[in-house]
């Protein structure tokens, strides 16, 4: 797979192209998790398979959208990102989120639908309470800096380098908080279902995302749940491709032809 290959330029709207393959024959698109960015993916550019082509979102106000301000609300980033989807609806699509991400991928995929975009394949989440859980925001911090801080501490997910710079705890920090304020302020409406199968990936020992809040995620998916655990932590899903790969195969959509090597 080539890296950030120029047959697909960043063009600014809210996807980047991380790994290109001009044979590819399907397009894994991941949404990242709160204070994460596009960049959050790029080492899975060298495990997938040769067959997908990798993009990511990333919201305005970090990595390559950095001068822009924050997006007032979930529903306006997938409404966003539905507008930017365009030149990226060529090839049958994954689209995969991680906490945050989670909400987002699921609302860019309904305002796809809501404007007769063609939806993706399957969605895949990972470490998120389900849309309109009422237990979705029960283990957020405060948005303190202090408690922001310790959050990020307890997710085991920040290397301590970052937590003790002062100079990156100054830029992460309002991206975070901003982000979470996302998730505090989000609201189901209820409409038309997705078509499309759901697959929920969940860690065993993840306090943030207990199994109970993952299981509400078949009330949103009438085409098709289904539910993988594993353990490690809330951050377990993100660290190789390996479990959605098996969900895509898990739903017969592609097989997996090459074993995926494991994160280093």
């Amino acid at each position: 797979m080539q890296r950030d290959g120029n047959s697909e330029a960043y063009d600014g709207a809210g996807f980047v192209p991380l790994g290109v393959n001009p044979g590819g024959t399907c397009r894994l698109v991941c949404f990242h998790y709160a204070g994460g960015s596009a960049q959050t993916f790029f080492p899975w550019t060298k495990l997938l398979p040769e067959d997908y082509a990798l993009l990511a979102a990333e919201l305005p106000g970090r990595g390559r959208r950095r001068d822009a301000p924050f997006v007032p609300s979930i529903r306006s980033a997938a409404q966003q990102l539905a507008e930017a989807w365009g030149p990226y609806g060529d090839l049958p699509a994954i689209f995969y989120g991680h906490s945050l991400g989670a909400l987002l991928a699921y609302e860019t995929a309904r305002a796809l639908k809501s404007r007769g975009q063609t939806l993706p394949e399957l969605l895949v989440v990972s470490s998120r309470a389900a849309p309109g859980s009422p237990t979705s925001t029960h283990t957020l911090p405060a948005l303190s800096d202090g408690d922001l801080r310790r959050y990020l501490e307890s997710l085991e997910g920040t290397p301590r380098a970052v937590l003790d710079s002062k100079p990156l705890m100054k830029r992460a920090i309002p991206m975070l908080r901003a982000d979470l304020q996302l998730i505090y302020d989000y609201r189901h409406e209820p409409g038309p279902a997705l078509d499309i199968p759901i697959h929920v990936i969940g860690a065993i020992d993840d306090p943030f995302a207990p199994l109970e809040c993952l299981l509400e995620w078949r009330s949103v998916a009438p085409a098709g749940f289904r539910l993988q655990m594993q353990g490690k932590g809330h951050f377990s899903p993100m660290r190789t491709p390996n479990a959605v790969m098996q969900a895509v195969e898990d739903h017969g959509l592609a097989p997996v032809r090459e074993p995926i090597r494991a994160a280093s």
